[in-house]
């Protein structure tokens, strides 16, 4: 690390060493600069953490108890405050704090090439996702069910991850289950597991379900929308009694689940037309979660620019750069797929563009195209049966892509579900697309 990056770095971090009893051994950094502050410092040598005038500094007293939090100062400046346990002699923990606020502004002046301060894996910045965290928090201590709702894109994985590893839990299984991925004829036996015997082509002695595999962890469930009607009444007979029974099977099953379920449709909506369960609805609508596209929170993706650079820079082994204006437009943008289109973006540019820095023009220029993209291309005569295998990857690749579900995908081609995802699997497009 150089002079000038340390000096940058020393200018929005600040270390409390505090001992065993809680007493404060040594502080490190420049108060005044860290918190932007001409106020009095509250961390006194010798004093306990537990008795200081937090309320003098923060608008609100910080939990010693989490890793890691976001505060406010009364001048209106966002602190990361990490509390890590390191059980040294002269010291127990290290309280650090990071002013998010003009780290924020002036990682973007500097090139973006340092990762930004994350909480598992979320990057956020506006008063919309303060909100959401803040629920989450409140959540992590119990096991109540969340539905997390919002449009295709927005993070609503990343969230339910984010809830799993703050929770109880954490330690424990974390399983996902697109439940628009799964053939309708196989869903029961994904969720609950089958008994020996049940059908043609099992495994001897049965199977275990994601229900069983889960027990003790996190269960998300994404895409509940698309779950078959037959097979929503077998879950709400899980999150009521928390029991079920493999398919082919007589014996009840005790499972200890916490169920995170999502879904880009209005399940309302649904309910009117026959289509979901009201009872299910119910059972799952106990903590609802609607996450913001990202339209409505444009703070954010300066941040996210930042995070996406960063992880493809490092991943491509490469040193790409956005130039002001080129994340002031990308600011304004309204981004209709979200997060996940503003991700591949930031992967094009990483990959294709040959500045180190990257203007607007070079960012929105067409991508070129790839050499394995499906195409439908006839130079004369070809055999018949090429060309129908040809245009039946391109259709299925193509809708698949399009709406982002076997069931709609299986759809619009007037075809059955099971048919769309034998066909992505042969085309290795399955697991590549749920990743």
């Amino acid at each position: 690390m150089t002079e000038n990056e340390w000096m940058s770095r020393e200018a929005v971090c600040f270390l409390l060493f505090v001992s065993s009893t809680y007493q404060i051994n040594l502080a490190i950094g420049d108060f005044h600069r860290v918190f932007q502050t001409k106020r009095p410092c509250i961390f006194r040598s010798q004093a306990s953490i537990t008795e200081l005038g937090w309320s003098e500094l923060f608008t609100d007293e910080p939990r010693l108890d989490l890793e890691q939090q976001i505060l406010y100062t009364h001048d209106q400046q966002k602190m990361l405050l990490s509390i890590t346990k390191v059980n040294e002699k002269e010291y127990e923990f290290v309280l650090g704090f990071t002013n998010l606020t003009r780290s924020s502004k002036e990682l973007l002046v500097r090139g973006q090439h340092h990762p930004p301060l994350t909480q598992h894996e979320l990057v956020w910045h506006s008063d919309k996702m303060k909100q959401i965290l803040y629920i989450i928090e409140q959540v992590t201590h119990v096991d109540s069910t969340v539905l997390l709702l919002g449009e295709s894109g927005v993070g609503k994985s990343a969230i339910a991850k984010a809830i799993h590893q703050m929770s109880l839990r954490k330690d424990k299984p974390f399983l996902t289950v697109n439940c628009g991925a799964l053939p309708e004829n196989l869903i029961e036996s994904e969720l609950f597991g089958y008994e020996s015997g049940s059908f043609t082509g099992g495994k001897k002695g049965g199977q275990a379900g994601l229900f069983e595999s889960a027990h003790t962890g996190t269960l998300f469930l994404d895409e509940i929308a698309e779950l078959p009607y037959n097979a929503q009444s077998k879950l709400l007979e899980v999150l009521q009694e928390n029991t079920f029974r493999r398919v082919g099977g007589i014996k009840k099953v005790e499972v200890d689940v916490r169920v995170i379920a999502a879904t880009n449709k209005v399940l309302p909506t649904m309910i009117k037309q026959n289509r979901f369960r009201e009872d299910l609805f119910y059972r799952l609508n106990v903590v609802p979660l609607e996450i913001p596209p990202l339209r409505e929170r444009k703070e954010d993706i300066p941040l996210l620019l930042r995070y996406f650079l960063n992880k493809f820079n490092l991943k491509y082994k490469k040193g790409k750069r956005l130039s002001e204006e080129t994340v002031q437009r990308f600011t304004q943008h309204l981004w209709p797929g979200n997060i996940r289109e503003l991700e591949n973006l930031v992967e094009r540019i990483v990959v294709t563009d040959q500045a180190e820095e990257v203007t607007f023009a070079d960012a929105t220029s067409p991508a070129p195209q790839s050499p394995d993209a499906p195409e439908l291309v006839i130079k004369g005569i070809m055999p018949l049966k090429q060309a129908k295998r040809q245009l039946e990857r391109e259709l299925v690749t193509r809708a698949y892509s399009q709406f982002g579900s076997t069931y709609k995908a299986a759809k619009v081609l007037e075809v059955d579900q099971s048919t769309i995802v034998k066909k992505l699997k042969d085309y290795n497009l399955v697991q590549e697309t749920e990743e």
